[in-house]
């Protein structure tokens, strides 16, 4: 019984203790440099009646999770340990090799992996869009040009996580510059092939800890730009890297750039190294007008560069531009800048400003995203494309460079009549472009067992008619789904994941849902997406 009451008393004085040294880490220790990215759980409202008790509960909770006082402390030397081997405790953050942190959107690198690929209707959406711009741009005499700053890990794969094998050539950004150069429909600079050469024989383009390009990437990739700018007549080139004063980022400096760091808590724990590039001539006559009541970068507002008789720009951009604009003020007499949060396309800026010259700037991952909103194109347009669609999908099929799927078989109409309906499965998009009969259907998601291994990789994908008709085709479902294992605590739900493109001979007119199956330890399971996919 005294051993009993002594341990009981030790065990409290023990929580007693953490309690408390929790309390007092601020008072302690430094505060963290940490940015998660979200807004805190809010105090709840007191409960007016015992129905809302329950949700007044769930609701403390999350409060008090987010708001004690040691949290922030816990959570960044936690991260810190778990960088240390290779693990991230950040939806957002990816730990690669060497100590680099990559951006994750949600896709595990997809914009890299082609994950989810653009199918047909996809790239039609965007080629007319991105057409549209261009014709009504030009109708009143202005250029417009997509340019695409390229992700970290387009240029550094080799420091980017072992699960990412290699980089898709058939991603958006490499197959919309050659659809569009091929339809004769405008101009999307790629700035990837620069910075990749660069980055073979020159100092770092990014930083470890942060998403952007630093100041030498960002010489780069202006660089690039205006040589190719120049070339099309609509501006001068670029000048020497000498002309501008790069500002060495020394390690340890807490004033560098270094957001991903930031979103684990880690960003006075990392040794941060980020040179920057500055115009001072420049950003001495630059005369800055904002144009709303907002006075941060992403507000639309009017630069005067003090250049006389330099064509005026419209600059549509994100978070990558930042490092380039220096660069450009010696380029243009006045620079409109706007935030792609506030809409990709600005007719209204157009018409307030009349500029000679609309550049959007995106993101990797934010080219496939950043048509919506356009005006149409010409119906000769429109015919040219989806021409090209058509004789680019015949084209793969004839040259099996896209699977084709056919009427199931007997063995695999067996199969998947016998297969186990599972919910450890979802369909995320699946897609469907049909012209003359023939069609091309793109479908990604995961399928998994999730038992206590993994039977085999190898499972079907298709369409199923209303009248139950089938067409099928194999597909691995071996795709990495680090988020699956996750949610389901299963490592075996990792390999689980699915992409595919796939060209239909004949497809008859009707509605369509996505199907998929897969060997199981019991025999075949299989799941029906929710989408309803038309063939006129």
């Amino acid at each position: 019984m005294i051993a009993s009451s002594f341990h009981w008393r030790l065990l409290i004085g023990t929580i007693l203790a953490l309690m408390a040294a929790i309390w007092l880490m601020p008072a302690w220790l430094p505060k963290p440099d940490f940015q998660e990215n979200r807004v805190l759980a809010a105090a709840p409202a007191l409960p007016r009646h015992l129905a809302d008790i329950h949700a007044f509960r769930k609701a403390g909770d999350a409060y008090v999770a987010d708001r004690f006082p040691g949290r922030a402390y816990l959570i960044s030397y936690l991260n810190r340990l778990r960088m240390m081997v290779g693990v991230s405790g950040s939806e957002r953050v990816i730990v690669g090799r060497q100590g680099w942190l990559f951006y994750d959107d949600g896709t595990h690198l997809g914009a890299a992996r082609n994950d989810p690929p653009m199918s047909g209707p996809d790239l039609r959406a965007w080629l007319t869009a991105f057409a549209g711009r261009t014709e009504n741009l030009r109708a009143r005499g202005i250029a417009y040009v997509m340019v695409v700053a390229p992700a970290k890990e387009i240029i550094y794969p080799q420091f980017a996580p072992g699960w990412l094998h290699g980089l898709d050539p058939n991603r958006p950004t490499q197959l919309l510059p050659r659809l569009v150069r091929q339809a004769n429909l405008g101009e999307v600079i790629d700035l990837t092939p620069a910075l990749a050469a660069a980055a073979r024989n020159g100092p770092p383009l990014y930083s470890l800890h942060d998403t952007h390009w630093n100041g030498q990437g960002a010489y780069v990739g202006y660089a690039a730009l205006m040589t190719r700018l120049h070339a099309l007549g609509l501006t001068e080139g670029p000048l020497p890297e000498s002309a501008f004063v790069m500002i060495p980022g020394g390690p340890g400096s807490s004033a560098q750039p270094r957001d991903l760091a930031k979103m684990l808590g880690v960003g006075d724990k990392v040794s941060i190294d980020y040179p920057h590039i500055i115009n001072p001539p420049g950003e001495t006559a630059l005369k800055r007008t904002f144009l709303t009541d907002k006075t941060d970068w992403t507000s639309p507002q009017e630069l005067d560069t003090g250049q006389v008789g330099k064509p005026t720009l419209l600059l549509l951009r994100d978070s990558f531009s930042n490092e380039m604009l220096p660069l450009l003020l010696p380029h243009f007499s006045r620079i409109i800048l706007a935030h792609n949060q506030d809409g990709t396309w600005r007719p209204d800026l157009v018409d307030r400003f009349k500029p000679d010259l609309v550049i959007g700037e995106t993101i990797e991952h934010g080219l496939r995203v950043s048509m919506y909103g356009s005006p149409d194109p010409s119906p000769q347009t429109m015919v040219r494309i989806d021409k090209m669609l058509v004789d680019m999908a015949a084209h793969a099929a004839a040259g099996q460079a896209l699977p084709t799927l056919e009427p199931a078989s007997r063995e695999q109409a067996a199969a998947i009549a016998a297969a186990v309906r599972t919910d450890n499965c979802n369909i995320e998009t699946a897609k469907l472009s049909s012209s003359g009969g023939q069609a091309r259907f793109g479908v990604s998601g995961w399928l998994s067992e999730l038992g206590r291994g993994v039977t085999s990789p190898h499972g079907l994908i298709g369409l199923k008619s209303q009248a139950g008709a089938l067409l099928v085709a194999p597909i691995d479902m071996d795709r990495p789904r680090p988020d699956v294992a996750a949610y389901f605590k299963n490592p075996n739900g990792e390999a689980s994941g699915l992409v595919g493109d796939f060209f239909i001979r004949r497809l008859p007119p009707g509605t369509y849902a996505p199907v998929a199956y897969r060997r199981a330890g019991g025999g075949w399971i299989g799941c029906t997406g929710k989408q309803a996919l038309v063939a006129p």
